[in-house]
């Protein structure tokens, strides 16, 4: 998990097109938008964005505010 690449990713782009790359790397096996040499980080990289996007347009909050939101969400979860 690279926080930069997330921020990146859902910075630059939207929660629709977060969810094509992911879908369009799980079926051909090359990235729209490479970010990682690992397949796995990739996805995951992908996936993450899109989520802290999701939570960005849905609740109106900055890119700051979702990452925090984010985080504590993947904590609760870990713990």
């Amino acid at each position: 998990m690279d926080v930069k690449n997330m921020k990146t990713l859902a910075e630059k782009y939207s929660f629709e097109e977060l969810q094509k790359f992911a879908d369009e790397f799980e079926q051909t096996g090359v990235a729209p938008v490479k970010t990682s040499d690992d397949a796995g980080d990739q996805m995951s990289d992908y996936l993450m964005a899109a989520e802290i996007r999701f939570l960005m347009d849905k609740e109106k909050i900055t890119l700051q505010e979702a990452l925090r939101e984010f985080s504590k969400r993947v904590r609760g979860v870990l713990t």
